[in-house]
């Protein structure tokens, strides 16, 4: 049977049939309104001169909007400039912490004690300014690298934002074709229930038809829950949009928080531990000999402390702690409890899977009942 042939045979419903039939469909379901009905009724004249070809076509160009739009969303979770600008924020992080003023207290092992007192407050401010240059080149050089690195992730969240927009727009247009289609193939079924009640006895040409129609109403059925497919998947591509675009931010806002509060706050701390420096090493070395000798009987003195309090802690602890106990306790718990909350999902599941082990039992019983009394009256 022809497209024309095939077309003369639908039965369309009444504008005012059209609108009863699109206000019973689930409309928040696939994201319209009842103010959607004038634009679902445009792309209904996709649908006018039904075919097969048509059914296969309907809603294809909105279909490839998703691919492209799936696919430029993987390209941005795999760029590789979010993983380098992470590594290069925990190396700004590191380079900070490798100056450390405490080594400046640091004794040189190879020579006596009044030489080593006298070689270290001598060299001490040159040693550590020369540290202090050599780091503060490096992070200015980190810091431009990743300047560039920010300035195209912000560039990229602008990028999201309009593609956000778009994949909502299509999240729309996907429930006007979707309303479309259910309303053509609502037409189609009662097409068929209007040739399945005329009679015109065994007439080859409304068997042909009735199969004809079939075939077209079961392709249109398939194409309309594929579309329906797609829609839920650019539903979930709304909130991936929104995650990396936070995690955009969230990169482009740790830096210049690195960059205008943290580093200037650790160059200035890094200078006055210099000066702070230069006024120990006025001191005179009779007094700083003093200040050794009294430092040393200090920490032994300290170090007694803590190695009596800390021997004392091991010695009354228990070899298993109480938090211990009540955490492996915890877990039993919440193992027994989750083994028998999934054997409960299990049983539930079968049960519901022998339902619709009955369903499809008896849709077979059905088909095969009908088709047995059909096959003897076509004149084939």
């Amino acid at each position: 049977m022809n497209t024309l042939e095939l077309q003369q045979r639908i039965i369309e419903l009444t504008p005012e049939q059209q609108q009863q039939k699109f206000s019973q469909l689930n409309l928040t379901e696939i994201g319209l309104n009842a103010d959607d009905f004038a634009a679902v009724m445009d792309v209904h004249k996709e649908l006018d001169e039904i075919s097969q070809n048509r059914v296969a076509e309907y809603g294809k160009n909105i279909a490839a909007k998703t691919s492209n739009y799936t696919d430029e969303l993987l390209s941005l979770v795999k760029n590789n400039e979010l993983e380098d600008t992470g590594k290069k924020l925990n190396e700004v992080v590191q380079t900070a912490q490798q100056i450390n003023h405490s080594n400046l207290l640091n004794s040189n092992k190879n020579s006596g004690f009044f030489a080593s007192l006298y070689s270290k407050f001598r060299g001490a401010k040159q040693s550590f300014s020369q540290q202090f240059d050599n780091t503060k080149q490096h992070l200015d050089r980190l810091v431009s690298e990743i300047e560039t690195t920010q300035s195209g992730l912000s560039h990229r969240v602008d990028t999201l934002e309009q593609m956000f927009d778009a994949v909502q727009d299509e999240y729309k247009q996907l429930g006007l074709y979707i309303a479309a289609g259910q309303l053509k193939y609502q037409a189609i079924q009662q097409s068929l229930i209007q040739l399945g009640s005329d009679d015109q006895g065994q007439d080859p040409t409304k068997t042909q038809s009735i199969y004809d129609l079939n075939l077209v109403a079961n392709n249109l059925e398939k194409r309309v829950s594929d579309l329906r497919v797609l829609q839920q998947s650019a539903m979930q591509t709304l909130p991936m949009i929104r995650i990396i675009q936070s995690n955009n931010l969230m990169l482009v806002d740790k830096f210049y928080a690195i960059k205008n509060i943290t580093l200037p706050a650790w160059k200035n701390q890094i200078s006055l531990a210099i000066s702070l420096q230069e006024q120990k090493n006025s001191v005179q070395l009779a007094n700083s000999i003093d200040d050794a000798t009294n430092e040393l009987l200090r920490r032994n003195a300290d170090l007694l402390h803590q190695n009596s309090v800390d021997t004392a802690k091991a010695n009354q602890r228990s070899v298993i702690d109480i938090e211990t106990l009540e955490h492996v306790q915890n877990s039993l718990i919440k193992t027994v409890n989750e083994v028998i909350q999934i054997q409960k999902d299990g049983m539930q599941q079968r049960e519901q899977a022998q339902v619709r082990l009955r369903s499809l039992q008896n849709n077979l019983n059905q088909l095969v009942l009908q088709s047995s009394t059909e096959i003897p009256k076509s004149k084939l």
